[in-house]
């Protein structure tokens, strides 16, 4: 099958940041067609990532922020339901080993404006042994040593 990965090739590891799921649910984001083109390719197991994960502060901050943008409630809430419904994404969860890892970079790290939240993607990233972030805030994770990924 064309555009199709196997289970033979090698284990690939993608955290998902909350600009691609925001990009989703709100249509005038700048990145939404980017965005739906990339989640229809990991419906359809079409990208070579074998393991998606994201994470609890993530979940919260895409919620905020597309209530933030689009007002609208029952978006947020279809966003947060998909999100934590999803068999394909692994949640992970900030421990208290996390955010003092976290809080450590984050104070660390003034010559990137880099949110918490972040900092934890980072850490969180680092200790699942995953290099690739799917996101389009390329200049926060960079310099954190991320392998930055746009569309998929």
């Amino acid at each position: 099958m064309t555009g199709q990965y196997t289970t033979s090739e090698p284990l690939l590891r993608l955290f998902i940041d909350s600009g691609p799921f925001v990009a989703l649910y709100y249509k005038d984001d700048q990145h939404h067609r980017e965005a739906a083109n990339s989640f229809a390719k990991i419906a359809e197991n079409g990208i070579r990532y074998r393991k998606l994960y994201t994470s609890d502060y993530v979940l919260d901050e895409a919620i905020t922020t597309c209530r933030r943008r689009t007002g609208s409630h029952e978006l947020s809430v279809r966003l947060g339901t998909d999100i934590l419904a999803s068999k394909s994404i692994v949640m992970l969860k900030v421990d208290e080993r996390t955010i003092q890892e976290s809080w450590e970079l984050y104070k660390d790290r003034d010559d990137v404006k880099l949110s918490f939240t972040d900092t934890t993607c980072a850490t969180l990233a680092k200790a699942h042994g995953i290099t690739n972030i799917f996101t389009y805030d390329a200049r926060d994770f960079r310099p954190l040593n991320l392998n930055v990924i746009s569309s998929l």
